[in-house]
């Protein structure tokens, strides 16, 4: 029908409902984390409570809680997965409708997987809420050390670092699926420790805000409510219970604003101790404005340190975000460590858990360059402390066995690759690239990642792209090959010559270089390579006669410097010839160095004399007659010369003359005419040159009256008014209508001719 248009386009068809990944990729945890959506925002509602009769050291309780997870996913999911270990599933809830679920449990693999399928597949914007209750349990980790959920002897404290925090709230648990947080935790107002004795007022602390402590109605509990509104990774999320003194205060940062900071001491810490904490607390703000001043801004909204007397099996400081967690004790070292990974780890985290040496090796590393004097101290400097526990671990040591980029065994996660080895390729990255390369890329990380995950792939883009180096090899040396890694050379280039004035041409003249080896091993893989093609243009390079270690290829000069101690200084000198046809400019040479090595001076630039265009007298072309064409040739020149013309007759120069050819006017009769042109080139000095005078010019030629009517006025000269024979004051009649000539033609000239002549008869015959 003629109303009915046909279409090749298809409908669009709904993707299929999927069912989420059961895993993140984490090659170090491959059953952790989850796929199919990302988690925005987790709202924890957690109550616990001691048993009424302890038995134990540490104290027993359980806890009822509900956590609802704000995600969005990215295609339709039939069925999602959250980490979930331990503890009692009461109800699954999806947009607050029952959805039904199912465990997925292999300890031995690490997998503890909440299975849950929405009663409708989900996309975009959902809400799943599980309500939960249970003996909460700590993880052991594959290296022995626990996690999770741990008794204290008069409370809890829960640590999720890698993996832990599951045996808390389900979650998406991957350093890679980053969040917000509301926190709120209902504990005992008082407590006793397992004996039952010193009772004390408690806290309950968590990450973030405290936005308020609501008491109960008969004031037996408080509910301690935290919110965490910067992005957070799960395994950064603290909840410590117990008997503590809360020390408020406030912390001033870099740009004058405050931030509060809330600090928590055991309340059985000795007097020493507890003063050891208070000192820790006032330096807060003066290591905060100082780590600002390398990375840049300070990520969180609040601060403070939580100090808490625990079981040996978490006897570790941990970055839990905006307030790090110590046990027992603090010092001053580990303070600047676990607040750098404010902003190394925690602002801005690992992807995978393979990447955790990026902020453990940068926190590392911080201790050594707080402490030292080209830091924030007067000790050893950073470069030299890192340098000696490189140079004290022999290459045979088992240490260097383990690439830090390429770990995958969590038994091994925090040994010696993911903080000395990296706090030292953290070290070898600066004497590579320079510190103000280096110390760009360490502010530049955070603040272009701010609040995300990221991996070490991204670190090497971000110190080639900053740097201009290719650092592949390097990277690939330190942190994916399992030995030991070479500390890379340093030194300092400088780039001399031996002329001082101007140089002639065919001159010679030598260029120097030095290296000076400002570094801690001896110079064994360092070139300094030259942009020559700015001598070149001038002058040339006798590759015959180049030192040992230089090369010529091209436009680039390399020199492969030689093996040199410490302290040391390499030389060599190369010269080059001035062409015999050059004339001013510069010779120019700029040098680049392979890593470690910095420029004192690195470019050069030598002047070459002028010297006159080479210059000849114009040579004009033409015959001299009236409204004839002169043209000005400039043989002898030299090539590329750009002209300027000046015509004159007798030696008056002629205004607006200014082209190569001139038209000869009836006013030139009778006398010369010279032409001077005014040759420039760049580098060359100016010359000016006149022609030989040509001429008298003569009248205009006559056309004979055969004259064919194609021969056009260009092609045959106009006589002058003296050869049609006029004389007196038929010379200005005849001079117009030789001019004319040169527009309609000789044909119609030679009527003109005979109509004036026939004209001039009857004058005369009247």
């Amino acid at each position: 029908m003629a109303g009915l248009v046909s279409s090749s386009v298809a409908p669009a068809v709904a993707a299929d409902p999927v069912d989420g990944a059961r895993t993140s990729g984490d090659a170090m945890f491959p059953n952790v984390g989850n796929g199919g959506y990302d988690a925005l925002n987790y709202d924890i509602d957690l109550a616990w409570t001691p048993d009424a009769v302890q038995t134990g050291s540490v104290v027993a309780g359980s806890i009822v809680a509900t956590s609802t997870m704000t995600a969005r996913a990215s295609a339709p999911l039939r069925s999602f997965s959250l980490d979930f270990e331990g503890l009692v599933v009461d109800s699954v809830t999806v947009d607050g409708t029952p959805a039904a679920w199912q465990r997925d449990i292999d300890a031995g693999a690490i997998r503890h997987k909440l299975v849950v399928t929405p009663a409708t597949p989900v996309t975009g914007e959902f809400r799943v809420t599980i309500a939960y209750h249970g003996v909460p349990q700590a993880h052991v980790d594959a290296d022995g050390s626990y996690e999770g959920w741990n008794a204290t002897t008069d409370g809890a404290t829960m640590l999720g670092q890698p993996v832990g925090n599951m045996t808390g709230f389900p979650h998406n648990n991957t350093p890679g699926d980053k969040a917000t947080y509301s926190i709120s935790l209902d504990v005992p107002t008082t407590l006793t420790d397992a004996t039952g004795a010193g009772a004390a007022p408690a806290a309950a602390v968590s990450n973030g805000e405290l936005l308020s402590k609501t008491p109960s109605a008969d004031g037996t509990r408080t509910t301690w409510a935290w919110q965490q509104t910067k992005q957070m990774a799960s395994e950064l999320l603290l909840i410590s219970i117990g008997r503590y003194d809360v020390i408020e205060s406030s912390v001033t940062l870099t740009d004058g604003s405050t931030i509060p900071a809330w600090s928590f001491v055991d309340s059985t810490s000795t007097t020493a101790n507890k003063a050891t904490v208070t000192t820790a607390v006032s330096q807060l703000g003066p290591i905060i404005r100082n780590l600002e001043s390398l990375y840049g801004p300070y990520p969180g909204r609040s601060a403070g340190v939580v100090v808490d007397r625990v079981p040996r099996g978490i006897n570790y400081a941990l970055e839990t975000q905006d307030r790090s967690f110590f046990p027992t004790r603090i010092n001053t070292s580990t303070l600047v460590h676990e607040l750098a990974h404010q902003w190394y780890g925690n602002n801005v985290s690992p992807t995978t858990w393979t990447d955790i040496w990026v902020a453990e090796g940068m926190a590392t590393w911080s201790e050594s360059y707080y402490a030292g004097s080209d830091g924030f101290g007067a000790g050893t400097a950073s470069r030299e402390a890192q340098f000696d526990a490189w140079n004290s671990t022999p290459a045979e040591e088992a240490d260097w066995t383990i690439a830090p980029g390429a770990q995958t065994d969590s038994a091994s996660l925090y040994d010696y690759q993911t903080y000395d080895r990296s706090a030292q390729f953290w070290a070898a990255l600066r004497v590579a690239i320079g510190d103000d390369a280096f110390f760009d890329v360490v502010k530049q990380w955070q603040l272009r990642n701010s609040g995300t995950s990221t991996t070490g792939a991204d670190l090497l883009a971000l110190a080639e792209e900053i740097s201009g180096r290719d650092l592949e090899a390097f990277y690939t040396d330190w942190i994916l090959d399992a030995d030991k890694p070479a500390w890379p050379d340093q030194f300092t280039l400088a780039l001399t010559t031996a002329a001082t004035a101007p140089l002639d041409r065919e001159a010679s003249t030598s260029y120097t270089l030095t290296a000076d080896n400002t570094g801690l091993v001896p110079l064994a893989s360092s070139t300094a390579t030259l942009d020559v093609s700015g001598i070149l243009d001038r002058a040339s390079i006798n590759e015959a006669t180049l030192p040992v270690g230089v090369t010529l290829s091209g436009d680039e000069l390399v020199w492969t410097i030689p093996a040199t101690d410490p302290g040391r200084t390499a030389t060599t000198t190369f010269e080059v010839t001035i062409a015999d046809d050059a004339s001013g400019g510069v010779l120019t040479a700029e040098a680049v160095t392979s890593l470690g090595g910095t420029c004192a001076v690195c470019a050069s630039t030598l002047a070459v004399r002028e010297y006159p265009v080479d210059a000849q007298a114009p040579v004009i072309v033409g015959e001299t007659a009236v409204g004839s064409m002169l043209t000005a040739t400039t043989p002898g020149w030299t090539e590329g010369t750009s002209f300027a013309y000046s015509w004159a007759v007798d030696g008056t120069p002629i205004p607006d003359a200014t082209t190569p050819t001139y038209v000869i006017p009836p006013t030139a009769e009778g006398r010369t005419v010279t032409v001077t042109v005014t040759g420039n080139l760049t580098d060359y000095l100016t010359q000016s040159r006149t022609s030989a005078p040509v001429g008298p010019v003569v009248a205009a030629v006559v056309p004979s009256p055969s004259a064919s009517p194609s021969v056009s006025a260009a092609a045959v000269p106009p006589a002058g008014p003296g050869q049609l024979g006029a004389t007196g004051s038929e010379a200005p009649i005849a001079a117009m209508m030789w001019a004319l000539a040169a527009v309609i033609g000789g044909a119609a000239l030679s009527v003109m001719a005979v109509r004036r002549r026939r004209v001039t008869r009857a004058s005369d015959a009247i």
